[in-house]
Order: structure tokens, then sequence, then C-alpha cells
């Protein structure tokens, strides 16, 4: 796996934007997309992106007087990282663990143990 950092939840609004995007964007166009209840600087923008760049998620072309950013990874490909990262810092690496810790909260739906037991035997592998 690639050496890949978790990143905050700020930086994750950033990513969404550019994992929405089959092209890369510009920091002008992050900020035109930011919910209305962020909307932050340029600058804060600009940092979030190094930060990114910083832990392999994303990496900027310049384009004439523009960076233009693309995400190194896909939005899956994130999800499964943090996922294993998930694994490992909460249940020391025991999937049976999370899978347990599942069972006994009692949220489990009929739906979602058959969907696991389809999984767990082979079928429906996405």
């Amino acid at each position: 796996m690639a050496k890949w950092q978790k990143i905050s939840e700020a930086e994750k609004q950033i990513m969404d934007i550019i994992w929405s995007h089959a092209r890369p964007v510009t920091t002008a166009e992050i900020l035109n997309e930011l919910p209305e209840d962020k909307k932050w600087k340029q600058t804060t923008v600009i940092t979030f992106l190094a930060r990114l760049m910083e832990k392999g998620i994303v990496k900027a072309t310049r384009v004439g007087k523009a960076n233009h950013y693309e995400a190194c990874l896909t939005e899956q490909e994130y999800r499964n990282f943090e996922t294993k990262q998930f694994i490992q810092d909460v249940h020391q690496g025991s999937v049976s663990g999370l899978i347990s810790a599942l069972c006994d909260s009692g949220d489990l739906t009929k739906e979602d143990i058959e969907e696991l037991m389809k999984r767990l035997n082979g079928q429906g592998r996405t």
C-alpha cells in the first residue's frame, strides 16, 4: 500500500470537490464549489492543498499562473485505506474484532448480515 496519511475533515471536503471532477481543478474552482458554510479564504484552501500534497493525496501541475490539482488515489482507495487504519487503531488489526463489535451493537439489519455472508462466502463482490 502507498504511504498515504489520514486526512482531516476540512481536507476531506476539498478532496470531495477534487474527486467529483474527472479532470484537474484549480484553487478558484475549489473555492467556487465550497459549501456556503465553508467559505474559506484562498490562502486557507492553498494551505489545505499543500498538506494534501505532503500526504501524497494530491499532486499539482502548474499551467500558466495556476496550479491544477488532481487526486493521486480514488475516493474508494482512500476509503479502503482509512478503513484499514481504523481496524488497526481501534481493533488492533483484528477484522473479527470489528465484525464482533458490529454484531454486538445490534445495528446490523438482516440485509446487512445477508450481504456479509455473501461476501464471506465469496459471492457478491463489487
